[in-house]
């Protein structure tokens, strides 16, 4: 069976991609990256360059392929650009959605439960949820039959299956908790969250590749059971035997510095939610759906802790919120264990915190005035750094880049001249 992975090395495609190689198919990656670390070592085809650019995706199809999964699109008009790419090459399309297209909180969800587009408030899951009514309402338009994927929160070698955390792949979740540094919890002490490691999710996944029963058909995948973060915690304590400080607060607080996280949060990461898996165990029964928690969590710990990326982010937004609202902590212990870390701040720490609170809340002020930006104009370098510096710790869709002196947005809507 030949495989073509759009986006074949991230967290999702990664682990269809090394599932897909452990059955023995015939496995191609197309991404922006060479083939890189594990990947360059298993037997797959890597096919590097930018899928967005139509001459070179068709170049990609232009040998067919039997199955064609895609983790690149997002929104509707996305998606209509890649079904008319891979019309006529191949013989199912593989659509990576998400469990967002769920309003939260909820329990027990089943993939043929009512979907009320108008009730989804994250444009994340409404503009999947979108996507997959185009495909429901389109199938006779293609070549191909399509899948539907939902995945829930997916973890793996390089990600914790924790709320708010730092970024993939980084040290500076699993250095706080090494070094006695409190970290912050905004759900729930009790609501139990879906989680799925990689390895359910590859081998579930490629068990629907040219399956029959999978003819236009929607299915998540989860762990059996639902863990609270915790929960979570806890286990990631025992690996590296220490004892965690946590501070709970409200999500609200992130409002001000950061949209994008601020309604991940409240949308998606801290309601109640759990699936029902009874539909996917169907097509693949021999998969494990409940892995120990702690013989997987393992080396993901110690991936995280050797590793030399730190996420500066995290950290600052961090201590900023335990600057400004340890007062207000009704938990008595909480407050202490805040006030007492704080109060080893020294005055030019405290200093580029009050800074960086200044230009994350004034950004957060002037992003309802940045489409009037969307034409063309020349402002100096030093007002562009000011008013478009962005959080990417979770790629949100106002990520920045400054490419040859001019701004562009990842959809390729803005474009600011610098002088």
């Amino acid at each position: 069976m030949k495989v073509l992975i759009i986006g074949g090395m991230g967290v999702i495609g990664g682990a269809i991609t090394e599932a897909a190689v452990k059955k023995g198919l015939d496995v191609y990656v197309c991404s922006r990256r060479a083939l890189f670390g594990k990947y360059a070592s298993l037997n797959i085809v890597g096919i590097q360059g930018n899928w967005n650019d139509d001459s070179f995706a068709q170049h990609v199809v232009s040998e067919f392929f039997d199955v064609i999964v895609d983790t690149q699109v997002f929104t509707k008009k996305q998606l209509i650009r890649s079904l008319r790419i891979v019309n006529g090459h191949c013989k199912q399309y593989v659509y990576i959605s998400t469990d967002s297209v769920y309003v939260h909180p909820a329990s027990d969800v089943k993939e043929d439960d009512f979907i009320d587009i108008k009730k989804l408030k994250w444009a994340y899951g409404y503009d999947k949820r979108d996507a997959e009514l185009y495909l429901l309402t389109h199938s006779k338009d293609y070549s191909f039959y399509w899948t539907g994927i939902r995945p829930t929160v997916t973890w793996g070698e390089t990600r914790l299956p924790i709320g708010f955390a730092s970024k993939r792949n980084t040290n500076t979740l699993i250095n706080r908790l090494i070094e006695g540094k409190p970290v912050l919890l905004f759900a729930e002490e009790n609501t139990k969250h879906a989680i799925c490691h990689t390895s359910i999710f590859g081998t579930a996944v490629v068990d629907l590749f040219l399956n029959e029963n999978a003819k236009g058909q929607f299915y998540h995948v989860s762990d059996d059971k639902a863990y609270t973060y915790m929960e979570i915690y806890k286990v990631i304590e025992d690996i590296l035997g220490v004892k965690g400080k946590y501070i709970h607060l409200s999500s609200s607080v992130l409002k001000k510095y950061d949209k994008n996280i601020y309604e991940e949060m409240i949308y998606d990461k801290d309601p109640e939610f759990t699936l029902d898996n009874s539909k996917i165990k169907q097509q693949s029964p021999n998969t494990n759906y409940h892995p120990d928690i702690l013989e997987i969590l393992k080396p993901t710990v110690e991936s995280l802790k050797k590793s030399p990326i730190s996420d500066n982010e995290y950290n600052n937004l961090t201590d900023l919120i335990l600057l400004k609202y340890s007062n207000s902590l009704s938990d008595v212990r909480e407050k202490e264990i805040a006030k007492k870390y704080i109060s080893n701040f020294d005055s030019k720490y405290e200093q580029e915190l009050k800074k960086y609170d200044i230009v994350t809340s004034t950004n957060m002020l002037l992003k309802p005035f940045r489409r009037i930006l969307s034409l063309s104009f020349r402002i100096p370098r030093k007002v562009f750094r000011m008013l478009m510096k962005e959080d990417k710790r979770y790629g949100g869709k106002d990520d920045y880049t400054l490419d040859r002196g001019r701004l562009s947005k990842n959809s390729g809507i803005y474009s600011v001249q610098i002088k």
